[in-house]
C-alpha cells in the first residue's frame, strides 16, 4: 500500500529571526533588474525622493508578492509556500539592512496581514513604520498618522515659528509635515528600542502581540517627548 501523500501546509515555516533566515534569489520577474534598482534604494536616497517616486518604490515591491500569487495555479503547495516565505525573507533582509521602500512595505503587510500565511500584528507594523519614517519615507508617514496626529496638534498649539523652522532648516513648506514627523520619529524609535538591529531580532511570525500595552506605552513615550521635540525644532 503506498504511502500516505502528506498535504503541504498552509502555512509556510516562516519562524525564525531575520538574522538567521537565508537569502534567496527570485527568478520570477522579466524586469528582475528594475526591481533590484528599486529596491537598492538606499535611506539616504530616499529621504529626497517625492511621494509620487516612493510610492512607485512601494508599488514594485507590490508586484513582486502580486506576480508570485498569479503564478500559484502553476506551483504546487509546497513550491508556492517556500517561495512566499523566502519572498517575505528577502523583504526582511532588505528592511534591516535599511532599504526604507522595504520597510514601509513590511508595516503595510503586518497590518493587513499576509492571507493564510502571516497572522496581523499590529506591534511590529508600529514598529516597520516608525523606522521607515524615520528614514524619510512620506508613505508610511500616513499609515502612523492616527498615531502621530497628537505630535502635528502639538506642534499647531505652539508658538513655534514654522516660517523660521522651514527658513533654519531649508525645506520646501510642503515638506514641514515630513520633517517635524521624520524628527519626532528620530528621538521617539531610540527610547522605545526600535532599531534595524531590533527589528531583526523580533520573531517575524509572532502570533502573540499584546498591543494594547505596547500602545499605552509607546503614546506615553511620544506624549513625553514632545517638549523636547519643540525645544529641538525651535
Amino acid at each position: 500500500m503506498p504511502a500516505k501523500k502528506t498535504k503541504a501546509s498552509a502555512f509556510p515555516k516562516i519562524d525564525k529571526p531575520v538574522l538567521k533566515a537565508r537569502k534567496i534569489k527570485q527568478d520570477f520577474f522579466k524586469d528582475q533588474k528594475q526591481i533590484e534598482n528599486h529596491l537598492n534604494i538606499n535611506t539616504e536616497d530616499f529621504t529626497h525622493l517625492s511621494y509620487d517616486a516612493q510610492n512607485e518604490a512601494y508599488a514594485v515591491i507590490k508586484k513582486m508578492f502580486v506576480a508570485l500569487r498569479e503564478n500559484q495555479h502553476y506551483m504546487d503547495e509546497q513550491s508556492f509556500n517556500e517561495a512566499y516565505a523566502n519572498l517575505f525573507f528577502e523583504l526582511l533582509n532588505l528592511g534591516v539592512t535599511g532599504n526604507v521602500a522595504a520597510m514601509d512595505y513590511l508595516c503595510y503587510i503586518y497590518k493587513k496581514g499576509i492571507d493564510g500565511m502571516l497572522a496581523p500584528n499590529l506591534t511590529l507594523a508600529h514598529k516597520w513604520g516608525m523606522l521607515a519614517v524615520a528614514n524619510g519615507s512620506k508613505l508610511a508617514l500616513e499609515r502612523m498618522r492616527m498615531f502621530l496626529n497628537p505630535v502635528f496638534d502639538y506642534i499647531d498649539n505652539s508658538d513655534i515659528d514654522l516660517d523660521k523652522m522651514i527658513k533654519d532648516y531649508e525645506i520646501q513648506p510642503e515638506d514641514a509635515i515630513y520633517f517635524v514627523a521624520q524628527t519626532f520619529a528620530g528621538i521617539y524609535n531610540p527610547k522605545m528600542n526600535i532599531t534595524a538591529l531590533s527589528m531583526a531580532k523580533e520573531d517575524p511570525t509572532s502570533f502573540e502581540s499584546n498591543f494594547t500595552k505596547f500602545n499605552i506605552e509607546s503614546c506615553k513615550t511620544r506624549d513625553s517627548l514632545l517638549p523636547q521635540l519643540l525645544k529641538y525644532l525651535s
